[in-house]
């Protein structure tokens, strides 16, 4: 039997970045899920060789916990980015010393690409403004090749070390999370050191060490699947245990704009029409969390549970309640469901991609069972 939410809740309410898999750590996702919190509702609500369907699935936290736990997961997102860094996760490089050995001939195979090109490269003048012209024309071209073989692994490494002000990164001084560039805090004329070229290979190859850090294969034989897709297109040949998922936060998060340079480095060259797709008022949210509940009710067996953690919004002064708009399109509007259990948790200020924003800064674990 299921425990109380509130008696999990301690569970994962201290900072897991120094004992989670390193995995997680790949690259930065605004609005990345607790990996502590997805692990306790993975262990509270499944069992062994269960199937798992994450279809807002992110950077991949709750596919990668759960294949830990030899489970089996079908995930899915509409966003590129998330899905290099869930395919990464699901379908990782075992072994290190391959890891490097393929990532070493890659870097090598760009850099002879880019030094008989002479480091020309086509790229607009806002890309241009985070790099060194031959830093950009090597990393470029290395992130087409990766992305041409399917070498999501290698190609996510790459991308976690896109753009930062330390040393083992590959920009000029900028953030980590969202791209913008710190040139007032770090001037060139002051810094200097800090606007030359970046060697590529041993910055990837310094980011491979990290990633292995706290790797366990255990559990990787359990089968899993990724489809880039919206939730409208969800489909499994046989019906999962239970659904655990984050809807995308309404008008909260802007996974375009903030992943803006990565995208681009993946061959996206309008981030503005992946946020649009995304609910930005009540209507299209509650048409999105209608979708949700009909295809998880055709794909949970009988009994089955959906697990949705759903983010708080707030609009000038008022709050609103997206748990209450959740729970009615679920058990009154389509039917067939019952809330047997709810949380609320609040969002930490490091999970916010703006500490001083005015978003989303609780949200809603709610657990609905099936029962027809």
């Amino acid at each position: 039997m299921a425990a109380p939410l509130n008696d999990l809740a301690q569970g994962w309410q201290a900072s897991s970045l120094g004992s989670e898999s390193t995995l997680h750590q790949l690259a930065p996702y605004i609005g990345k899920l607790k990996s502590s919190l997805a692990a306790s509702l993975i262990e509270n609500y499944s069992r062994k060789k269960d199937t798992i369907i994450d279809p807002f699935c992110g950077s991949g936290v709750v596919p990668l916990e759960a294949v830990l736990r030899q489970r089996s997961v079908v995930a899915g997102d509409i966003n590129p980015y998330a899905a290099v860094l869930t395919r990464a996760k699901m379908f990782p490089v075992i072994d290190f010393w391959s890891a490097l050995a393929r990532a070493t001939e890659y870097v090598a195979h760009a850099k002879s690409q880019t030094r008989k090109k002479r480091y020309r490269m086509s790229a607009p003048r806002w890309v241009r403004c985070f790099f060194h012209p031959k830093t950009l024309a090597e990393v470029k071209t290395l992130a087409d090749l990766l992305r041409k073989n399917k070498e999501w692994f290698l190609l996510a490494n790459l991308l976690g070390i896109l753009h930062h002000q330390r040393p083992g990164f590959l920009s000029y001084p900028s953030s980590h999370l969202v791209p913008y560039l710190r040139k007032k805090k770090f001037p060139r004329a002051k810094f200097p050191e800090m606007y030359q070229y970046r060697d590529t290979e041993p910055r990837l190859m310094a980011k491979l060490l990290r990633t292995y850090a706290r790797f366990e294969p255990t559990g990787l034989c359990a089968r899993r699947s990724f489809r880039q897709a919206n939730i409208r297109k969800l489909s499994l040949r046989s019906k999962a245990t239970v659904a655990i998922t984050s809807p995308p936060y309404m008008n909260a998060l802007h996974y375009g704009r903030d992943n803006r340079l990565r995208l681009w480095f993946l061959g996206v060259r309008s981030h503005q029409k992946l946020d649009e797709v995304l609910p930005t008022d009540k209507e299209a949210f509650i048409a999105l969390m209608e979708v949700t509940a009909r295809k998880l009710r055709t794909h949970l067996k009988r009994r089955g549970k959906a697990v949705l953690i759903v983010g708080e919004v707030r609009r000038s002064r008022r709050r609103l309640r997206t748990d209450r708009i959740v729970r009615s399109v679920f058990e009154n509007t389509v039917g067939g469901w019952k809330l047997i259990d709810e949380i609320t948790d609040a969002v930490p200020d490091i999970r916010r991609s703006r500490r001083s924003c005015r978003g989303t800064k609780k949200e809603w674990i709610m657990v609905f069972r099936k029962t027809k």
